[in-house]
């Protein structure tokens, strides 16, 4: 985290090939929505009005995919995307899927951000679906009121027979919102599902329950990186083998790298 802010985030081939799968995933489930933003306002309205869209159809459709969640944990401002929503039998489920290069089952230490990450969704949807954070919040905290599409992006979204007093920022994010908050109760049963990037076949379907004191304890160990309390931290020296997908691995970093012997 801490290079991707110092060199700048690098896109990797694994990167890619995910990014393809989560398309491929949501073409199946959600109606395409094509829009070419033109600006910052432009990109963040396509994706309040993408996430609203499939949050209408999740109880009449059983799934849904790809809706944006913004939140704060403690005064941050934390934006993310939740790969899926299952609504069966009155009950809505989340789902975070990602991809694998083998068939092998992923280690405890290889899942554990990824708990991490749904759990963080889970808190954020929570917030939302309780009213602690609402559009109020992501009004303050994005600076919407000053917001203004572009003329192009307009077209695009007359073109969608989007109603002319909607065609701002804030009016989608009120909804957006509004939907979010009266969709129902999200279960504490977590799910993060494992595919195989090449083969698109499942490999594993790990489920947990979310503990409030569990994701407490975290954020509060996390938050004191970014309140300046402690360095960050490079991974524990029996988990080098993650080094070999790190794109900053030998190069800015050099933590566990070990100089080949000619």
């Amino acid at each position: 985290m801490e290079y991707n802010y110092k060199y700048g985030r690098k896109i990797t081939a694994q990167i890619k090939e995910g990014r393809a799968i989560h398309e491929e995933l949501e073409s199946e489930i959600n109606v395409p929505i094509i829009l070419q933003p033109r600006n910052y306002p432009d990109a963040l309205y396509r994706d309040l009005y993408r996430s609203y869209m499939a949050l209408l159809s999740l109880h009449e459709n059983g799934r849904t995919r790809e809706i944006s969640i913004y939140g704060s944990i403690n005064g941050y401002t934390v934006v993310g995307k939740i790969d899926e929503l299952q609504f069966k039998d009155g009950d809505i489920t989340m789902l975070e899927d990602k991809t694998k290069q083998s068939d092998t089952i992923p280690s405890e230490s290889q899942s554990l951000t990824h708990k991490v990450q749904i759990m963080v969704y889970k808190k954020m949807a929570d917030d939302i679906i309780s009213g602690s954070y609402g559009f109020q919040n992501f009004e303050k905290a994005y600076h919407t009121d000053g917001m203004a599409l572009s003329d192009e992006f307009k077209r695009q979204l007359d073109a969608l027979k989007v109603e002319k007093n909607l065609q701002e920022v804030s009016k989608m994010a009120q909804k957006f919102f509004d939907a979010f908050a009266s969709v129902g109760k999200i279960g504490i049963s977590l799910n993060i599902r494992y595919i195989n990037q090449f083969s698109g076949k499942e490999l594993k379907l790990y489920k947990f329950d979310y503990r409030k004191e569990e994701m407490d304890g975290i954020t509060k160990y996390i938050l004191k990186y970014w309140n300046g309390e402690r360095d960050s931290m490079p991974v524990p020296e029996n988990e080098q083998w993650k080094c070999n997908y790190c794109v900053f691995f030998g190069k800015e970093c050099r933590v566990w790298y070990k100089q080949k012997v000619l």
